[in-house]
Protein backbone atom coordinates (compact mmCIF):
# COMPACT_ATOMS: atom_id res chain seq x y z
CA UNK A 1 0.00 0.00 0.00
CA UNK A 2 1.31 3.46 -0.94
CA UNK A 3 0.27 6.40 1.22
CA UNK A 4 -0.35 9.87 -0.20
CA UNK A 5 -0.12 13.27 1.48
CA UNK A 6 -1.51 16.34 -0.29
CA UNK A 7 0.54 19.38 0.67
CA UNK A 8 -1.45 22.47 -0.23
CA UNK A 9 -4.94 22.96 -1.62
CA UNK A 10 -4.24 25.78 -4.08
CA UNK A 11 -4.37 23.88 -7.35
CA UNK A 12 -5.65 20.80 -9.16
CA UNK A 13 -5.46 18.35 -6.26
CA UNK A 14 -8.67 16.85 -7.66
CA UNK A 15 -6.44 14.97 -10.15
CA UNK A 16 -4.82 13.15 -7.24
CA UNK A 17 -8.11 12.49 -5.45
CA UNK A 18 -9.75 11.10 -8.58
CA UNK A 19 -6.67 8.98 -9.31
CA UNK A 20 -6.72 7.46 -5.84
CA UNK A 21 -10.26 6.27 -6.55
CA UNK A 22 -8.93 4.23 -9.49
CA UNK A 23 -6.16 2.48 -7.55
CA UNK A 24 -6.53 -0.37 -5.06
CA UNK A 25 -3.07 0.00 -3.56
CA UNK A 26 -3.03 3.75 -2.85
CA UNK A 27 -4.72 5.71 -0.07
CA UNK A 28 -4.86 9.28 1.15
CA UNK A 29 -3.48 9.63 4.69
CA UNK A 30 -2.84 13.37 5.20
CA UNK A 31 -3.81 16.78 3.86
CA UNK A 32 -2.13 20.09 4.71
CA UNK A 33 -3.00 23.70 4.00
CA UNK A 34 -2.67 26.94 5.94
CA UNK A 35 -6.37 27.68 5.40
CA UNK A 36 -8.50 25.23 7.41
CA UNK A 37 -11.64 26.31 5.54
CA UNK A 38 -10.24 24.63 2.42
CA UNK A 39 -10.43 21.20 4.07
CA UNK A 40 -14.19 20.86 3.63
CA UNK A 41 -14.12 20.08 -0.09
CA UNK A 42 -11.53 17.34 0.47
CA UNK A 43 -13.56 15.83 3.30
CA UNK A 44 -16.53 15.54 0.93
CA UNK A 45 -14.54 13.59 -1.68
CA UNK A 46 -14.92 9.79 -1.62
CA UNK A 47 -11.11 9.37 -1.61
CA UNK A 48 -11.07 10.95 1.85
CA UNK A 49 -11.77 8.38 4.57
CA UNK A 50 -12.37 9.13 8.27
CA UNK A 51 -8.74 8.12 8.93
CA UNK A 52 -7.28 11.02 6.90
CA UNK A 53 -5.51 13.58 9.09
CA UNK A 54 -5.58 17.32 8.41
CA UNK A 55 -2.81 19.81 9.18
CA UNK A 56 -2.00 23.51 8.81
CA UNK A 57 1.74 22.67 8.72
CA UNK A 58 2.86 20.53 5.77
CA UNK A 59 6.07 19.44 7.50
CA UNK A 60 4.11 18.08 10.42
CA UNK A 61 1.92 16.14 7.99
CA UNK A 62 5.05 14.41 6.72
CA UNK A 63 6.60 13.97 10.17
CA UNK A 64 3.54 12.23 11.62
CA UNK A 65 2.60 9.93 8.74
CA UNK A 66 4.15 7.14 6.71
CA UNK A 67 4.08 8.69 3.23
CA UNK A 68 5.41 7.43 -0.11
CA UNK A 69 3.88 9.97 -2.53
CA UNK A 70 3.39 13.70 -2.03
CA UNK A 71 1.04 15.97 -3.91
CA UNK A 72 2.81 19.34 -3.89
CA UNK A 73 -0.09 21.67 -4.64
CA UNK A 74 0.47 24.83 -2.62
CA UNK A 75 1.31 28.33 -3.86
CA UNK A 76 3.93 28.81 -6.58
CA UNK A 77 6.55 30.55 -4.43
CA UNK A 78 7.16 27.63 -2.04
CA UNK A 79 6.84 24.76 -4.53
CA UNK A 80 10.56 24.24 -5.08
CA UNK A 81 11.28 24.26 -1.33
CA UNK A 82 8.52 21.73 -0.60
CA UNK A 83 9.61 19.52 -3.50
CA UNK A 84 13.23 19.53 -2.34
CA UNK A 85 12.17 18.55 1.18
CA UNK A 86 9.96 15.77 -0.18
CA UNK A 87 12.85 14.47 -2.29
CA UNK A 88 15.14 14.52 0.76
CA UNK A 89 12.56 12.35 2.54
CA UNK A 90 12.54 9.88 -0.36
CA UNK A 91 9.03 10.73 -1.59
CA UNK A 92 7.76 10.49 -5.14
CA UNK A 93 5.91 13.63 -6.19
CA UNK A 94 3.15 15.00 -8.35
CA UNK A 95 3.39 18.79 -8.23
CA UNK A 96 1.42 21.71 -9.51
CA UNK A 97 2.87 23.72 -12.35
CA UNK A 98 5.22 25.42 -12.90
CA UNK A 99 7.64 23.23 -10.97
CA UNK A 100 9.43 26.30 -9.60
CA UNK A 101 8.90 30.06 -9.59
CA UNK A 102 12.43 30.73 -10.91
CA UNK A 103 15.29 28.95 -12.69
CA UNK A 104 17.36 28.64 -9.51
CA UNK A 105 14.53 26.77 -7.81
CA UNK A 106 14.09 24.54 -10.85
CA UNK A 107 17.74 23.51 -10.72
CA UNK A 108 17.51 22.79 -6.98
CA UNK A 109 14.55 20.49 -7.55
CA UNK A 110 16.26 18.71 -10.44
CA UNK A 111 19.33 18.03 -8.32
CA UNK A 112 17.31 16.94 -5.27
CA UNK A 113 15.18 14.50 -7.28
CA UNK A 114 18.27 13.01 -8.96
CA UNK A 115 20.14 12.64 -5.66
CA UNK A 116 17.17 10.95 -3.97
CA UNK A 117 16.35 8.74 -6.98
CA UNK A 118 12.63 9.49 -6.66
CA UNK A 119 10.03 9.99 -9.38
CA UNK A 120 8.38 13.29 -10.28
CA UNK A 121 5.67 14.60 -12.56
CA UNK A 122 3.94 17.97 -12.80
CA UNK A 123 0.31 18.66 -13.61
CA UNK A 124 0.64 19.20 -17.34
CA UNK A 125 -2.39 16.94 -17.34
CA UNK A 126 -3.94 18.31 -20.54
CA UNK A 127 -1.72 15.73 -22.26
CA UNK A 128 -4.24 13.17 -21.07
CA UNK A 129 -7.19 14.83 -22.83
CA UNK A 130 -8.29 12.57 -25.72
CA UNK A 131 -8.47 15.49 -28.18
CA UNK A 132 -4.79 16.36 -27.75
CA UNK A 133 -3.69 12.73 -27.82
CA UNK A 134 -5.55 12.38 -31.14
CA UNK A 135 -3.77 15.42 -32.57
CA UNK A 136 -0.40 14.09 -31.43
CA UNK A 137 -1.09 10.76 -33.14
CA UNK A 138 -2.14 12.44 -36.40
CA UNK A 139 1.10 14.44 -36.49
CA UNK A 140 3.23 11.43 -35.53
CA UNK A 141 1.56 9.41 -38.29
CA UNK A 142 2.76 12.01 -40.81
CA UNK A 143 -0.71 13.21 -41.77
CA UNK A 144 0.19 16.91 -41.70
CA UNK A 145 3.74 16.45 -42.99
CA UNK A 146 6.49 18.81 -41.86
CA UNK A 147 5.19 21.17 -39.18
CA UNK A 148 5.37 24.77 -40.37
CA UNK A 149 3.29 26.63 -37.79
CA UNK A 150 1.54 25.97 -34.49
CA UNK A 151 -0.85 28.19 -32.57
CA UNK A 152 -2.71 27.75 -29.30
CA UNK A 153 -5.17 29.85 -27.37
CA UNK A 154 -6.03 29.60 -23.69
CA UNK A 155 -8.70 32.07 -22.66
CA UNK A 156 -10.17 31.88 -19.15
CA UNK A 157 -12.85 33.68 -17.18
CA UNK A 158 -11.16 35.86 -14.59
CA UNK A 159 -13.58 35.02 -11.80
CA UNK A 160 -12.41 35.74 -8.26
CA UNK A 161 -8.66 35.29 -8.11
CA UNK A 162 -7.15 34.32 -4.73
CA UNK A 163 -4.91 36.86 -3.02
CA UNK A 164 -1.74 34.82 -3.57
CA UNK A 165 -2.21 35.09 -7.33
CA UNK A 166 -2.28 38.91 -7.19
CA UNK A 167 1.35 39.24 -6.10
CA UNK A 168 4.40 38.16 -8.09
CA UNK A 169 6.11 37.37 -4.79
CA UNK A 170 3.86 34.31 -4.50
CA UNK A 171 2.56 33.81 -8.07
CA UNK A 172 4.61 32.89 -11.13
CA UNK A 173 2.54 34.93 -13.60
CA UNK A 174 0.20 34.24 -16.49
CA UNK A 175 2.90 32.81 -18.79
CA UNK A 176 4.20 30.09 -16.42
CA UNK A 177 0.79 29.38 -14.88
CA UNK A 178 -1.44 29.21 -17.97
CA UNK A 179 1.13 29.32 -20.73
CA UNK A 180 2.75 26.11 -19.54
CA UNK A 181 -0.26 24.17 -20.85
CA UNK A 182 -0.22 25.93 -24.21
CA UNK A 183 3.51 25.59 -24.77
CA UNK A 184 3.65 22.03 -23.52
CA UNK A 185 0.80 20.95 -25.79
CA UNK A 186 2.30 22.67 -28.83
CA UNK A 187 5.65 21.00 -28.16
CA UNK A 188 4.22 17.58 -27.25
CA UNK A 189 1.61 17.21 -29.99
CA UNK A 190 3.88 18.48 -32.77
CA UNK A 191 7.09 16.69 -31.78
CA UNK A 192 8.93 19.99 -32.39
CA UNK A 193 11.40 21.68 -30.08
CA UNK A 194 11.50 25.41 -29.32
CA UNK A 195 14.79 27.21 -29.91
CA UNK A 196 14.04 30.82 -28.92
CA UNK A 197 11.20 32.92 -27.52
CA UNK A 198 9.88 36.48 -27.53
CA UNK A 199 6.96 37.31 -25.25
CA UNK A 200 4.79 40.13 -23.89
CA UNK A 201 2.56 40.24 -20.82
CA UNK A 202 0.66 42.96 -18.97
CA UNK A 203 -2.35 43.75 -16.83
CA UNK A 204 -4.22 45.99 -19.25
CA UNK A 205 -7.81 46.08 -18.06
CA UNK A 206 -8.14 44.55 -14.58
CA UNK A 207 -6.45 46.72 -11.92
CA UNK A 208 -8.24 44.83 -9.16
CA UNK A 209 -5.97 41.81 -9.69
CA UNK A 210 -2.90 44.01 -9.18
CA UNK A 211 0.29 42.23 -10.39
CA UNK A 212 -1.48 39.32 -12.09
CA UNK A 213 -1.29 39.87 -15.85
CA UNK A 214 -4.59 39.58 -17.71
CA UNK A 215 -3.10 38.87 -21.16
CA UNK A 216 0.08 37.61 -22.80
CA UNK A 217 1.38 36.65 -26.22
CA UNK A 218 4.31 34.31 -26.79
CA UNK A 219 6.16 33.76 -30.09
CA UNK A 220 8.50 30.78 -30.35
CA UNK A 221 10.86 29.58 -33.06
CA UNK A 222 10.68 25.88 -33.95
CA UNK A 223 13.60 23.61 -34.73
CA UNK A 224 11.96 23.05 -38.13
CA UNK A 225 12.47 26.74 -38.89
CA UNK A 226 8.76 27.36 -38.38
CA UNK A 227 7.04 29.28 -35.61
CA UNK A 228 4.54 28.84 -32.79
CA UNK A 229 2.33 31.32 -30.99
CA UNK A 230 0.47 31.14 -27.69
CA UNK A 231 -2.34 33.56 -26.85
CA UNK A 232 -3.21 33.70 -23.14
CA UNK A 233 -5.83 35.78 -21.37
CA UNK A 234 -8.16 36.13 -18.41
CA UNK A 235 -10.64 38.05 -20.56
CA UNK A 236 -13.23 35.38 -21.33
CA UNK A 237 -16.58 36.99 -20.53
CA UNK A 238 -18.37 35.92 -17.35
CA UNK A 239 -21.45 34.92 -19.36
CA UNK A 240 -19.48 32.48 -21.51
CA UNK A 241 -20.85 28.92 -21.47
CA UNK A 242 -17.54 27.39 -20.31
CA UNK A 243 -14.73 28.58 -18.04
CA UNK A 244 -12.08 28.15 -20.73
CA UNK A 245 -11.77 28.41 -24.49
CA UNK A 246 -8.83 26.29 -25.70
CA UNK A 247 -7.82 26.16 -29.34
CA UNK A 248 -4.90 24.31 -30.94
CA UNK A 249 -3.93 24.36 -34.62
CA UNK A 250 -0.97 22.63 -36.29
CA UNK A 251 -0.26 23.46 -39.93
CA UNK A 252 2.08 21.35 -42.02
CA UNK A 253 3.04 21.04 -45.68
CA UNK A 254 0.56 18.18 -46.17
CA UNK A 255 -2.35 19.18 -43.95
CA UNK A 256 -3.80 20.96 -40.94
CA UNK A 257 -5.19 19.53 -37.71
CA UNK A 258 -7.04 21.68 -35.19
CA UNK A 259 -9.46 21.67 -32.29
CA UNK A 260 -11.64 24.56 -31.12
CA UNK A 261 -13.18 24.57 -27.67
CA UNK A 262 -15.27 21.51 -26.81
CA UNK A 263 -15.43 20.19 -30.38
CA UNK A 264 -13.63 17.14 -31.77
CA UNK A 265 -10.28 17.63 -33.54
CA UNK A 266 -10.56 17.99 -37.32
CA UNK A 267 -7.95 16.97 -39.89
CA UNK A 268 -7.75 18.34 -43.46
CA UNK A 269 -5.06 17.13 -45.87
CA UNK A 270 -4.11 17.70 -49.48
CA UNK A 271 -5.84 14.42 -50.34
CA UNK A 272 -8.86 14.44 -48.02
CA UNK A 273 -11.48 16.92 -46.89
CA UNK A 274 -12.30 17.63 -43.24
CA UNK A 275 -12.80 14.63 -40.97
CA UNK A 276 -13.06 14.27 -37.22
CA UNK A 277 -10.40 12.21 -35.49
CA UNK A 278 -11.35 9.25 -33.27
CA UNK A 279 -10.87 9.71 -29.53
CA UNK A 280 -9.60 7.36 -26.82
CA UNK A 281 -10.99 7.03 -23.32
CA UNK A 282 -9.34 9.57 -20.99
CA UNK A 283 -6.77 8.38 -18.44
CA UNK A 284 -6.09 9.92 -15.04
CA UNK A 285 -2.63 11.48 -14.74
CA UNK A 286 -2.06 10.50 -11.11
CA UNK A 287 -3.11 6.89 -11.68
CA UNK A 288 -0.75 6.73 -14.68
CA UNK A 289 2.06 8.19 -12.55
CA UNK A 290 1.58 5.57 -9.82
CA UNK A 291 1.65 2.77 -12.38
CA UNK A 292 4.88 4.21 -13.79
CA UNK A 293 6.42 4.16 -10.31
CA UNK A 294 5.43 0.53 -9.92
CA UNK A 295 6.63 -0.55 -13.36
CA UNK A 296 9.78 1.56 -13.52
CA UNK A 297 8.54 3.05 -16.79
CA UNK A 298 7.32 6.55 -17.64
CA UNK A 299 3.96 8.19 -17.36
CA UNK A 300 2.73 10.46 -20.15
CA UNK A 301 4.44 13.44 -18.45
CA UNK A 302 7.92 12.19 -17.48
CA UNK A 303 10.52 14.08 -15.44
CA UNK A 304 12.57 15.30 -18.40
CA UNK A 305 9.55 16.96 -20.03
CA UNK A 306 8.56 18.54 -16.70
CA UNK A 307 11.98 20.15 -16.30
CA UNK A 308 12.14 21.28 -19.91
CA UNK A 309 8.69 22.91 -20.08
CA UNK A 310 9.26 24.68 -16.76
CA UNK A 311 12.52 26.08 -18.13
CA UNK A 312 10.75 27.21 -21.31
CA UNK A 313 7.94 29.10 -19.55
CA UNK A 314 10.31 30.76 -17.08
CA UNK A 315 12.49 31.96 -19.95
CA UNK A 316 9.39 33.14 -21.83
CA UNK A 317 8.48 35.20 -18.75
CA UNK A 318 12.05 36.54 -18.73
CA UNK A 319 11.58 37.66 -22.33
CA UNK A 320 8.37 39.46 -21.42
CA UNK A 321 10.05 41.12 -18.43
CA UNK A 322 13.14 42.26 -20.36
CA UNK A 323 11.75 42.88 -23.84
CA UNK A 324 14.43 40.67 -25.37
CA UNK A 325 14.57 37.41 -27.33
CA UNK A 326 15.71 34.56 -25.07
CA UNK A 327 17.45 31.47 -26.42
CA UNK A 328 16.06 28.13 -25.37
Amino acid sequence: MMNVAILGLRGHQIIILEGIMQLDNVRLVAVADEDESSFENVRKHPACTPDVKFYTDWRRALDENDVQIAGVTGVDSIRADVACECAARGLHMMTEKPLAIDLEGLERVREAVKAANVRLTIMISMRYAPVFKAIRKAVADGLVGTVCQISMQKSYRLGRRPEWQKSLKTFSGIIPFIGIHAMDLMRWTSGCEFTEVMAYHANVGHPEIRELQDAASVLLKLDTGGSATARLDYCRPAASPTHGDDRLRIAGNKGIVEVIGESRPVLITNDEGPRELPLEVEQNHFADFVRAIESGGNCLAPEADCYRITEIVLKARESADTGRIVRL
